[in-house]
C-alpha cells in the first residue's frame, strides 16, 4: 500500500527548501505526496507565492488559510495568535480528510505551533527539518524546540545540532545529520544570468551589489526600528552601490518594517528597489552575482558560504547558529554596520569567501530524508510509533550543585 506523506509549506523561503524533498517524495513509487500550501504564501502583501507553486506545476492537496480577513485588532501578536488558532483548526479538518501516513515540517515558524499541535492530537507522526538549531534573538528558538518534542523523527543540518535533539531527549536512531536542503537547491537550481536578473528587475545590477532582508527581532536586546535605519544610513555609506531588499516575513512587526524599507527605496537616490517576493530561483541566482548578503536572514548563515558569498550578519537574532568564516557578525549602529560592509568588500576578504566553506553538509538531502522516510514508513520502524524519553548518561545531581551551577 502506498503511504501518504504530507509537507507543509508557509513561506516562499521555505517552499523553495523544500521543493527538492517535494520532488523527491513524488517521484517515489510508494509514496502518495500531499502538499499542503497555508500561511504567508495565501497572502497578497507576502506575494500571493501559492501562485508560484501553481505555475511549477506541483500539485496542491490543499490550501489552508490561517489569517482571517475580518481581523479587528492591530495588535500584531494577537493577529499571530489568531493565526496559530486557526492554523490548529485547519490543519486538523484538512488532516481529518486527507489522513497522511505522516507530516512533513521544516523549521521554526509560529504557525507550525497550531500545525503539529493537529497532527500531534490525530496521532499523525511528525517529521521535523532543522530541528536542534539556536537562534538566541528570535522567538522561534523555543518554537522549534517544542516541535522537536512533538516530533518523532529528525532531520537535522549539522552534527551539533544531531547531539541537541537528542539531548532533550529525543531517540538517537531517529535522528539523523542529513545536512541543509539549501544546499540541495543550489546543486539542482539553474541560476540566471545577471542580465536575467537586471531584465526581470528593471535595474542595473552594478557593482557593489548588496542583497538584503532585514526580519523582525522577536528576543533579545534590539532597537527594532531604530535598527533598521541605522541600516539605511550604513547602506548610505556606499552610495554608487545597487540594493535588492526582500521582504521581511510574517513575524510581529514584519510588515511594519516592510513599510520602513518601501518609505526609504521610493526616497533614496540609490540604485534601490523593494521585491515581495523572489522566488528560489532568482534569490539564489541573484545572492551569487551579489557582493554582500546583508542584514539577519538565515539564508546569509546556510547558503551564502556555499556559494562563496560574503554576509553581514547584523545584530542577534541569529546568534548560537553555527557560522563559516565568510559571516561576519555585528551590531546594530550605523558605524558597526558600515566597518562590517568595508571588511566584506575588502579584495583578502573575497579570497577567504571564495573557498566557499559550508557548515551544512554537501547537498544530498532530499536522497538521505526520502531513504530514512522509506525505512520508516515502509519498515513500520519503531520511530512513528509511541515515544519514549531517551536520557543521557549522567547523573545530574552529581554534576549540578545546589543553586544550578556545574561542578
Amino acid at each position: 500500500m502506498r503511504k501518504k506523506v504530507a509537507i507543509v509549506t508557509a513561506t516562499r523561503a521555505e517552499y523553495g527548501l523544500l521543493s527538492n524533498l517535494i520532488k523527491a517524495v513524488n517521484a517515489h513509487p510508494k509514496f502518495d505526496c500531499q502538499l499542503l500550501v497555508t500561511g504567508a504564501h495565501l497572502v497578497s502583501e507576502q506575494g500571493l507565492t501559492v501562485e508560484h507553486i501553481r505555475a511549477s506545476g506541483v500539485e496542491i492537496a490543499a490550501e489552508v488559510p490561517i489569517f482571517s480577513k475580518t481581523t479587528t485588532t492591530d495588535n500584531e501578536n494577537v493577529v499571530l495568535s489568531d493565526a496559530i488558532a486557526e492554523a490548529t483548526s485547519g490543519f486538523a479538518r484538512t488532516f481529518a480528510r486527507f489522513n497522511p501516513d505522516c507530516v512533513v515540517v521544516l523549521g521554526d515558524r509560529y504557525e507550525l505551533l497550531g500545525i503539529c499541535s493537529a497532527a500531534l492530537l490525530a496521532h499523525i507522526p511528525i517529521v521535523h527539518i532543522h530541528g536542534g538549531e539556536v537562534t538566541e534573538g528570535a522567538m522561534d528558538e523555543a518554537i522549534r524546540h517544542a516541535v522537536t518534542k512533538m516530533a518523532h523523527l529528525h532531520f537535522v543540518a549539522a552534527e551539533p545540532y544531531r547531539q541537541r535533539v537528542i539531548q532533550m531527549g529525543e531517540q538517537p536512531q531517529c535522528v539523523f545529520n542529513v545536512g541543509a536542503p539549501g544546499l540541495d537547491v543550489i546543486k539542482t537550481t539553474d541560476l540566471l544570468s545577471k542580465k536575467e536578473l537586471s531584465d526581470f528587475l528593471e535595474m542595473r545590477l552594478t557593482s557593489p551589489l548588496f542583497l538584503v532582508t532585514y526580519h523582525p527581532v522577536s528576543w533579545g536586546e534590539t532597537a527594532g526600528i531604530t535598527a533598521l535605519h541605522n541600516l539605511f544610513k550604513a547602506i548610505e555609506q556606499f552610495p554608487e552601490a545597487t540594493v535588492v531588499w526582500t521582504a521581511a516575513n510574517t513575524d510581529a512587526t514584519g510588515a511594519e518594517l516592510n513599510q520602513h524599507v518601501k518609505q526609504w527605496v521610493s526616497t533614496t537616490q540609490m540604485n534601490a528597489i523593494f521585491v515581495s517576493s523572489l522566488g528560489s530561483q532568482r534569490y539564489l541566482s541573484l545572492m551569487k552575482v551579489c557582493d554582500v548578503v546583508l542584514g539577519n536572514s538565515s539564508s546569509g548563515i546556510i547558503e551564502a558560504p556555499a556559494m562563496g558569498v560574503a554576509t553581514v550578519n547584523i545584530g542577534e537574532r541569529q546568534t548560537g547558529r553555527l557560522r563559516a568564516p565568510s559571516v561576519i557578525d555585528c551590531g546594530e549602529q550605523q558605524q558597526d554596520i558600515t566597518q562590517a560592509l568595508e571588511q566584506s568588500l575588502a579584495p583578502e576578504f573575497k579570497t577567504l569567501t571564495a573557498q566557499k566553506v559550508s557548515c551544512y553538509g554537501q547537498g544530498n538531502s532530499a536522497k538521505e530524508m526520502v531513504e530514512q522516510l522509506e525505512k520508516a514508513l515502509l519498515s513500520e520502524r519503531a520511530c512513528l510509533g509511541v515515544k519514549s524519553f531517551y536520557d543521557l548518561p549522567l547523573n545530574i545531581n552529581e554534576s549540578i550543585d545546589e543553586k544550578g551551577d556545574t561542578i
